[in-house]
């Protein structure tokens, strides 16, 4: 028998969340002694299969941020070499002159 997703059920997968919600249930009841063998079976190969599910996510995850962060250095890159290219804007004071870069002090020496 061929078992159906939760999509294919009309339902929406589980959440990230959700699965590690369902791995602690699992593992509350693998700490307690009064569950059945049988139980505890199916238990740790569900709490397998959602183990490997959590870090396939977390994998995929870190992927795409590192992915993002790539890009925002290639596009910093770039603007750093546009910016190093052109000519440096000259500094003028509010009433028009340009601002010395070094300031005198108010003695005028």
């Amino acid at each position: 028998m061929v078992k159906k997703t939760a999509e294919e059920k009309g339902r929406k997968p589980p959440s990230y969340e959700e699965k590690v919600g369902r791995l602690e249930e699992i593992l509350t009841r693998l700490d307690d002694s009064e569950t059945p063998i049988d139980e505890l079976a199916s238990d740790v190969k569900e709490g397998a299969r959602l183990i490997l599910e959590l870090n396939r996510k977390l994998r995929a995850v870190e992927f795409e941020v590192l992915e993002a962060f790539k890009e925002l250095e290639k596009e910093g890159a770039a603007r750093g070499a546009d910016a190093s290219a052109e000519e440096p804007a000259e500094d003028y004071t509010e009433d028009g002159e340009e601002e010395d870069d070094e300031a005198e002090d108010k003695t005028g020496r």
